[in-house]
C-alpha cells in the first residue's frame, strides 16, 4: 500500500474516488485539528485506527491507498480539453525532482490548469514526496503519461493550442504576451532546461524578468509566476 500524509492530502483524498484501504490517525492530536477528517471518513464509513506512533511529516494523519494511479489517458484528456472555450495545459520536460513536481501540481490547480503532460521515462513518477508537496492538488489535476514529448506538442497544435516554452534567454517577457484561450506551458528540468528538439516545437520563448545576480529560478516558481499571467 502506498501512503498520504499531512491534513490537507488526506482531506482531498477523501473527498476523491480514491480507495482508500486505512485510515491512520496518531492518538495525541488535538482532534479539533482534524474535524473536517473525521467526518469525511464517517461520511465514507471508514474505521480509524489510532496509533501511539506518529508517522514523519504526517500531521498526525495518514491514508494508505492501494496505489498511485493518478495517470490519465492522453486522448481521453484531449477529448476532455477540446470541449472547453478555454483551456491551459502544462508539459514538463524531464522533470527530476518530486518536491518540483508536488509545486508545479499546486501551481496548476491553483491556476485553473486541468493536466500536466510528462513523458513516461526520464521524468520524476507520482511518489509520496509529490502528493505530499502538491498539499491535495494532485486529486484535482490530470496526469497524462506521453512516449514522446516534442511529438505530443505538435499533436496540440494541430487541435489549435499555442505552446510556450519557458528560458531564461527567451524570446519575450512573460508579461508582454497577449496570451489565447488555447495554451500549453513547456517546462525544462531543473538543470538542462528543455532538450533541443522540444524547445524548436515550442512557438514561442518566454523569460522572466530578473534583477539579481543569480541568472534562473527554481523551476517550480518559474511555473508559479508563468501561470498566475496566464490565468488573467
Amino acid at each position: 500500500m502506498e501512503k498520504i500524509k499531512g491534513i490537507n492530502p488526506v482531506i482531498e483524498v477523501l473527498k476523491s474516488q480514491t480507495t482508500i484501504e486505512k485510515l491512520e490517525v496518531y492518538k495525541g492530536i488535538n482532534k479539533s485539528h482534524i474535524k473536517q477528517v473525521l467526518e469525511l471518513a464517517s461520511k465514507r464509513n471508514l474505521k480509524i485506527f489510532y496509533t501511539d506512533k506518529r508517522d514523519d511529516n504526517s500531521q498526525g494523519v495518514v491514508a494508505y491507498i492501494s496505489e498511485y494511479d493518478y495517470y490519465v489517458d492522453f486522448v481521453a484528456f484531449l477529448e476532455k480539453e477540446l470541449m472547453k472555450e478555454e483551456s491551459t495545459i502544462v508539459i514538463l520536460d524531464q522533470i527530476q525532482d518530486p518536491r518540483n513536481f508536488g509545486a508545479i501540481i499546486r501551481s496548476c490547480e491553483c491556476f485553473g490548469v486541468s493536466g500536466i503532460i510528462m513523458q513516461d521515462r526520464n521524468n520524476v513518477k507520482v511518489t509520496e514526496t509529490v502528493v505530499k508537496s502538491s498539499t491535495g492538488a494532485i486529486e484535482h489535476v490530470d496526469i497524462v503519461q506521453v512516449t514522446n514529448i516534442a511529438d505530443t506538442i505538435e499533436k496540440l497544435q494541430k487541435y489549435g493550442y499555442f505552446v510556450y516554452g519557458a528560458e531564461a534567454n527567451g524570446e519575450k517577457f512573460y508579461y508582454e504576451e497577449k496570451y489565447p484561450k488555447k495554451k500549453a506551458l513547456v517546462l525544462g528540468s531543473e538543470g538542462k532546461g528543455m532538450r533541443k528538439r522540444v524547445r524548436e516545437t515550442c512557438d514561442s520563448i518566454l523569460k522572466i524578468h530578473l534583477k539579481g545576480e543569480i541568472n534562473s529560478l527554481n523551476v517550480s516558481v518559474a511555473a508559479g509566476i508563468l501561470l498566475s499571467e496566464m490565468s488573467k
